[in-house]
């Protein structure tokens, strides 16, 4: 059994080792366009900076205009570390993310005009880099009200508080992104 254990030890480690998170795939400008919608999301290399230890991470801001007027413009300076404690949209973090794979982001979104969980952003976002100038990006509220509330979400739940109440994106949620 001691044998087991210590075999599922170095196959865990070897995972870790090998299985790290391309983040420079990620970083830079990435637009979907279709007919008059455009939709722009900046990503960069940030540090968040939490006890016991800091680790890398995926800050961006987006940016969304339809038939000519600009609907959404968060692309801001980003902080290069972040402080949990602090909120992340008044350091200008509107996605933030996470990997230990390297073609894959799963994400926390803070769409500013839905407001989802009173501000505090939404997971269940997701980002596969499909080749270096190609990505997926793939929003799920349903999963993000179901893992912030802890598996809780119960969809016929009447009455259901506020912040349990899908009230969908701002912005595209299953779409393809070219790189600039």
């Amino acid at each position: 059994m001691k044998r087991i254990y210590t075999l599922l030890f170095f196959v865990f480690i070897c995972m870790g080792v090998f299985s790290q998170a391309n983040y420079d795939a990620f970083v830079g400008t990435w637009i979907y366009q279709k007919n008059d919608t455009i939709f722009k999301i900046k990503l960069q290399k940030g540090i968040v900076e939490s006890y016991p230890r800091n680790y890398n991470a995926i800050f961006g801001g987006y940016y969304l205009s339809v038939k000519g007027v600009v609907k959404e413009n968060y692309i801001k300076m980003m902080p290069v570390k972040w402080v949990p404690g602090i909120s992340a949209p008044s350091c200008n973090i509107f996605i933030k993310a996470y990997s230990d794979s390297p073609n894959y982001l799963g994400f926390t979104f803070y769409d500013q005009r839905k407001q989802h969980l009173n501000g505090e952003g939404i997971l269940g976002g997701t980002m596969d880099l499909l080749a270096p100038n190609k990505l997926h990006w793939k929003l799920n509220e349903k999963e993000g009200l179901w893992v912030a509330l802890e598996g809780d979400y119960i969809e016929d739940m009447i009455p259901s508080p506020e912040e349990w109440i899908p009230r969908g994106f701002s912005v595209p949620v299953d779409v393809i992104m070219t790189k600039e």
